[in-house]
């Protein structure tokens, strides 16, 4: 069996290792290879989380198929490949170097046939595939492009070549642009207990570090508060951020960093109060993830194309995404196992 593996990224690269050695592979794949794995992490490369919840990823009934059905698996895989990791007090697992370079590494190592091009047309002679009317035949196409998050030229022509429907990408896990102008505590960070409301109902809660920028703020429990707010009507959104998490304290003095103490006095704001208003997202160039992509309803549970049985989609391309912990990657590498899983069984018949 010949296929094409049209994106070299988390999962596209995982793909090469789970497809049984008789299945021959070109990847189509233009520019860095692997770059998100290397962002990972703050290049430590969160490469998956121990814990698994399907609220982790919204409910959302693929990812719940993909990810749990494959969770162990994945880790008898990082076995495998002499992947070796340690897990935090969260269940985020890291390779023990704490570097995403050894990652790609691994997973790049004895790969081989990847063409640094854009894909352009897929097109079907002879129930046979064929790339840009040059590179085929092929039996089976795999798509794993990704998302437009951190990314100036993304490929929407060739999702659209697909005819199926797709839900617009928009950026999560990235930070707020509040209505508040926030120079004054620039760069300052603090913990507390983050939480997202619309019309003063709770969408979700955090624990973690926020950190305030000129214009809005950040920190992984903001930005896992993004998650949620691109899966809700926008309008009157606000985020409450309580900077004492029910402490009892006579004075903050040694509480609070000193310039947010400033902030917070000179403002009259309650410490335990902090309302910011949301204007934005910072914008996809900011984002880790993007929330969108091909809608599930189009994809069987093999990850083929329902109108299409000889296409795979894996990893962000398709319309999951999960929140901050290793949990996007582990998606990405789950979704592999499975289409490599099925060409695997295909082949072997």
């Amino acid at each position: 069996m010949n296929i094409a593996i049209i994106g070299a990224g988390a999962s596209g690269l995982f793909l090469t290792k789970v497809l049984n050695k008789n299945i021959n592979y070109t990847i189509f794949n233009k520019g860095k290879v692997g770059r998100k794995i290397l962002a990972s992490g703050n290049g430590r490369c969160n490469i998956s989380n121990f814990n698994y919840d399907d609220s982790f990823y919204h409910h959302n009934p693929l990812a719940n198929i993909i990810v749990k059905n494959n969770q162990q698996k994945l880790f008898d895989y990082f076995k495998k490949l002499n992947i070796y990791t340690k897990c935090d007090d969260e269940g985020r697992m890291y390779p023990i170097s704490e570097s995403s370079l050894s990652i790609l590494n691994i997973l790049t190592k004895n790969i081989k046939n990847i063409i640094d091009i854009e894909v352009t047309n897929i097109e079907k002679k002879n129930n046979k595939y064929y790339i840009n009317n040059e590179y085929g035949p092929f039996d089976k196409i795999i798509i794993s492009i990704g998302s437009n998050a951190q990314v100036n030229d993304y490929n929407f022509n060739l999702i659209k070549s697909l005819n199926v429907k797709y839900n617009e990408f928009k950026p999560s896990l990235v930070g707020f642009i509040t209505k508040e102008k926030l120079k004054e505590i620039s760069g300052v960070r603090s913990k507390a207990k983050v939480t997202l409301l619309k019309d003063n109902n709770i969408i979700h809660t955090e624990l973690g570090e926020v950190i305030f920028k000129d214009d809005g703020i950040s920190g992984i429990c903001i930005m896992n508060l993004s998650s949620f707010y691109q899966k809700t009507d926008k309008l009157n959104m606000k985020i409450k951020i309580d900077l004492i998490m029910d402490g009892i304290y006579n004075s903050y003095d040694s509480v609070l960093n000193p310039k947010l103490l400033n902030y917070i006095n000179k403002h009259n704001i309650n410490p335990s109060n902090f309302i910011l208003n949301i204007k934005d997202t910072y914008n996809m160039e900011f984002a880790q993830v993007a929330s969108g992509g091909i809608d599930i309803n189009e994809l069987n549970n093999n990850l083929t194309l329902k109108n299409n049985n000889d296409i795979y989609l894996m990893g962000e391309v398709i319309d999951v995404d999960g929140l901050c912990g290793g949990y996007n990657l582990m998606f990405a590498f789950t979704s592999a196992i499975v289409v490599g899983s099925d060409i695997n069984e295909i082949s072997n018949k």
